[in-house]
């Protein structure tokens, strides 16, 4: 598994170079290192690591969400690595698709282990990191009805539209039509709904579905 870091401070290179190294598990490759969104974007589009560990506030004063896009385009996985301190740029990290968020005060095998689980297709948002986020009112601007909630919780759950329609009485084309309601919510709100998957990580950042535990 390789691993990419963005981060403009020497000392969160250094630590976790030396945390992947005396590693037991599946090991963690660190192949490079960018203190700026442009050298990421330079590292990631000639050879796309397994997974980017991403520092919220780069100094560069680069935009995470823009940031957090090329490089899932690009191929990668994205994994925050912040104090987690600002809702705002937090959602606009996940608004862009970033996988999973891991603070810097935590010990630094935990954050291998969500090296690891984002690597292995897991999406990690934990309780706090929600809360804090449903006190962002621009994050939550995209509110649902009850009913679209029931829907959405069904639809990212694996039920089928017709399965969905018996189970709250309604016709196909009601449940179809409550799913392009709430797809045109999320869109308003410049958080990306188009598919199934984004419409999971927009359930677990709004706190309708719970996240996904490691197994």
């Amino acid at each position: 598994m390789s691993v990419v870091v963005c981060d403009d401070h020497d000392v969160v290179w250094v630590g976790l170079l030396g945390a992947a190294r005396a590693a037991s598990g599946r090991p963690v490759r660190l192949r490079g290192h960018a203190t700026d969104a442009g050298r990421l974007l330079a590292l990631v589009e000639q050879q796309p690591p397994d997974v980017v560990v991403l520092d919220l506030a780069l100094g560069d004063g680069s935009d995470p969400g823009e940031t957090v896009a090329r490089v899932i385009a690009a191929g990668s996985r994205v994994l925050v690595y912040s104090v987690l301190d600002s809702p705002r740029l937090i959602r606009r990290a996940l608004a862009a698709g970033a996988h999973g968020l891991s603070h810097k005060s935590e010990p630094v095998h935990l954050t291998l282990d969500k090296i690891r689980q984002v690597a292995s297709g897991q999406i990690l948002l934990s309780p706090d990191v929600l809360s804090m986020i449903d006190g962002d009112a621009d994050f939550v601007r995209a509110r649902l009805s009850d009913r679209e909630r029931e829907v959405l919780v069904l639809y990212v759950s694996g039920v089928e539209i017709a399965q969905i329609a018996a189970q709250l009485f309604v016709t196909e084309n009601s449940a179809r039509e409550y799913l392009r309601r709430i797809r045109a919510k999320y869109t308003e709100a410049e958080r990306p709904a188009s598919t199934k998957v984004d419409l999971l990580r927009r359930a677990i950042e709004d706190g309708i579905v719970p996240p996904i535990e490691p197994r």
